[in-house]
């Protein structure tokens, strides 16, 4: 891994740091409303308000409640969050299900996007969240998706989804699928009270993996989707009544808690699992989604909240371009060297070479100056690869292909 030193002209192209585009979605449920004023909207891009569902007619209803202050409230605290409303859910009743399946019938589909799309715009929302979900998800899903995606973005505004990490409804197509800004992958419920037979994690970090994986293997690109962590566990201390409880329950019984992943037959993700599926999406997707913010650590002992661990893995990409913003690696597609660019004031740097599974397959450090040239010939296969380059203070990412 011998480094060489040369001061030459190169022809660089123009590179993207992955941290400028970043996301971490979070997710607040009607009936954690009353927590809206405890929530740190700063640490999100985007903010899904859960769930909106009609009734027979056609009306529009989030659990009784009231969205507007809580709008309200996230733009003031940070005007740059988008504010979504998201859709249905996995509690669909069978009124709701019943309405569903008339609305999007092709004769009332258009009446009910039409609806829709006046819900986002009337409540000042920057788009809507399609969480339909298992049994929702039937022929006229599709349809219904292509139409309401059209319509909300000839208004300018953003239409996602959440879907199951390792599983695609036979009924979303290609051009269903395409039409999504982005995807909340989620990716918890491995197990769970439906199946109290069979304890243990119901989000490991393998699943995370596994998740992203299979999406890229169904066409999706890295680029469109966000990787789902639980801020919830399960219960399984008795086969007979299995239980969610929340992050923040067992913070409270006790803080040592808060770094780790099981206590007893109590399965969840701890800050260090958290951090490291953070570190995970920041390699390999575009963002972090968060089901959901009324179950972390709020007030007294918030300095072990989940939304701050994940805060600060991404915190530097936030600052990447005020610190490394003339820094350029090329060529893209490279084939036995990178060539690394820069023109700021010399600074110690890790240069660090991950695959998409997140391993590192090649690290340096070295003295960042000038033009750096790595010799990658014979150590890597050919395939895509994340390239960072980290200081104290900062993170550089890009992604580079090896042919």
């Amino acid at each position: 891994m011998k480094r060489l030193i040369v001061h030459c002209l190169v022809i660089l192209v123009p590179c993207l740091g992955l941290g400028q585009s970043f996301k971490v979605v979070g997710y607040l449920p009607y009936y954690r409303f009353s927590l809206a004023g405890q929530i740190d909207y700063e640490k999100l891009t985007h903010l899904n308000l859960a769930f909106l569902n009609p009734d027979a007619q056609g009306n529009l209803d989030i659990g009784g409640q009231n969205i507007t202050p809580i709008v309200t409230q996230a733009k003031i605290a940070n005007p740059a969050i988008q504010v979504m409303i998201s859709l249905a859910g996995g509690g669909v009743t069978s009124a709701w299900q019943a309405a569903y399946d008339q609305l999007m019938l092709p004769a009332n589909r258009s009446a009910f996007v039409h609806s829709l799309t006046q819900y986002v715009i009337t409540h000042g929302l920057d788009g809507l969240d399609v969480d339909l979900e298992w049994n929702s998800v039937n022929s006229l899903y599709s349809p219904f998706v292509l139409e309401l995606a059209d319509s909300l973005h000839a208004h300018g505004k953003v239409i996602t989804a959440a879907l199951p990490a390792t599983y695609r409804y036979p009924d979303i197509t290609p051009a269903a699928l395409n039409a999504f800004d982005f995807i909340n992958l989620m990716a918890y419920d491995l197990t769970g009270p439906w199946a109290p037979n069979n304890p243990g994690q119901h989000s490991p970090f393998s699943f995370a993996q596994q998740g992203i994986s299979y999406w890229f293997s169904q066409g999706l690109p890295y680029e469109k989707m966000t990787l789902g962590v639980p801020f919830y566990g399960y219960d399984f201390t008795s086969s007979s009544n299995v239980t969610s409880f929340t992050f923040a329950t067992m913070v409270n019984e006790d803080t040592t808690y808060a770094w780790l992943d099981q206590v007893g037959q109590r399965y969840y993700n701890g800050i260090t699992t958290i951090r490291a599926k953070t570190d995970l999406a920041l390699s390999q997707v575009s963002g972090i989604m968060i089901w959901e913010l009324g179950q972390d650590v709020l007030g007294a002992n918030d300095q072990y909240s989940l939304l701050n661990a994940i805060h600060s893995k991404t915190q530097p990409q936030r600052i990447e371009n005020n610190i490394l913003a003339n820094v350029q690696f090329a060529p893209n597609p490279f084939s036995d060297y990178i060539h690394l660019l820069y023109t700021g004031t010399p600074e110690k740097a890790d240069f660090i070479l991950r695959d998409l599974q997140g391993r590192e397959v090649y690290k340096e450090t070295i003295l960042l100056q000038d033009h750096t040239q790595f010799n990658i010939s014979g150590i890597l296969p050919s395939g895509v690869y994340l390239a960072s380059l980290q200081t104290s203070n900062a993170i550089y990412r890009q992604k580079l292909m090896r042919i």
